[in-house]
């Protein structure tokens, strides 16, 4: 997660400085020397710090490849095995550089050094998330959120890990609390969504998902598409497609033309038991997604339904073209041969 190189290593480094800042130490005349040089050389850590950090966001921007400023933190940790936040800053560019194992255990590294960073500690989990290492990844959690208990996200992350590992319950209750702090945590909402859906309780999940979309920043445009079509699916399993279309429908229309919105769409128009609207939304689907062999299967098998040969004999030439192989071509080639 390498925007966290601002909050990680920048604010570890004032707090390096402060620590070894001008006016601190002993009074005495062998004492105070002692402080300067120290502060000096604590200065000159944070600047070298400072300096692979600003390396490390060159890289990213610029698309580098990131060996040999991992190279330059290998060698900066040579002579300061003990910089806890070298290696945090090491296993982001391993992050980067698509070495995961690795960068986990950079990050173990910085923590046995410096074990109360809550920061680190959801980088660690996140990395282990990635890696399916759930175990691992929930221990990083638990301690990010036992640091700072009032964290909303930390506690979003540690649910997530919960309910993947059939924690559910204990998911709930981590999601519930952190909603007591801040009841305008959109994520936990949704969440909380899913783990209800999971357990067919449609009616808790659609309440959920409506709160997360109630909540969710007004300018978080993705996060209230992602929402709105999670609570289209639940209307649909809850048997209710007229809402779930009058809900996808209301979205703005740059949304409204996503493939998978689209797709949703017609799903609800199918359960209406209007096909050709249903194929007419797949065409659409098509069109925005010309690559899409389901959207071209499922228009001609809609069409089909609604009894347009020509127009599924159309759409089952572009599923050819897209994928000769598709496993729908025999199926949908006999059927229209027989009409």
């Amino acid at each position: 997660m390498p925007w966290l190189i601002a909050v990680v290593v920048v604010f570890a480094l004032l707090g390096v400085m402060a620590l070894w800042g001008p006016g601190r130490g002993g009074s005495d005349p062998a004492g105070r020397d002692t402080n300067i040089s120290a502060s000096t050389d604590a200065q000159t850590i944070a600047a070298e710090l400072a300096d692979l950090g600003d390396r490390f966001a060159q890289t990213m921007d610029n698309q580098r490849d990131a060996g040999p400023l991992i190279d330059r933190i290998d060698r900066f940790l040579a002579d300061h095995p003990d910089a806890a936040d070298a290696y945090t800053l090491r296993g982001q560019a391993l992050i980067y550089a698509g070495r995961s194992e690795e960068a986990l255990k950079s990050f173990g590294r910085s923590l046995e050094l410096k074990p109360r960073q809550a920061g680190v500690q959801v980088i660690a989990g996140t990395t282990a998330m990635g890696l399916e290492r759930y175990e691992e990844s929930l221990k990083h959690y638990e301690t990010a959120l036992s640091i700072d208990p009032g964290n909303g996200v930390n506690a979003v992350y540690l649910a997530n890990v919960q309910q993947k590992i059939g924690q559910d319950d204990e998911a709930v209750t981590t999601l519930l609390t952190a909603l007591r702090r801040d009841s305008s945590l959109h994520g936990a909402y949704a969440l909380l969504s899913d783990i209800y859906a999971k357990q067919n309780k449609l009616a808790m999940a659609i309440d959920q998902i409506e709160s997360a979309i109630e909540t969710a920043p007004e300018d978080n445009q993705s996060a209230h598409t992602a929402y709105t079509v999670k609570r289209a699916a639940l209307l649909r399993r809850d048997n209710r497609p007229a809402e779930a279309i009058a809900a996808l429908e209301a979205l703005p229309p740059e949304a409204r033309l996503r493939p998978e919105v689209l797709r949703d769409t017609a799903t609800g128009w199918a359960m209406l038991g209007k096909p050709a609207m249903a194929a007419e939304l797949y065409e659409r689907a098509l069109a925005v997604d010309p690559s899409s062999d389901t959207a071209a299967a499922e228009a001609a098998r809609w069409w089909i339904k609604a009894g347009n040969t020509d127009a599924a004999r159309r759409c089952l030439q572009l599923l050819q073209r897209i994928n000769p192989r598709h496993e729908s071509i025999p199926i949908l080639q006999k059927v229209i041969a027989g009409n």
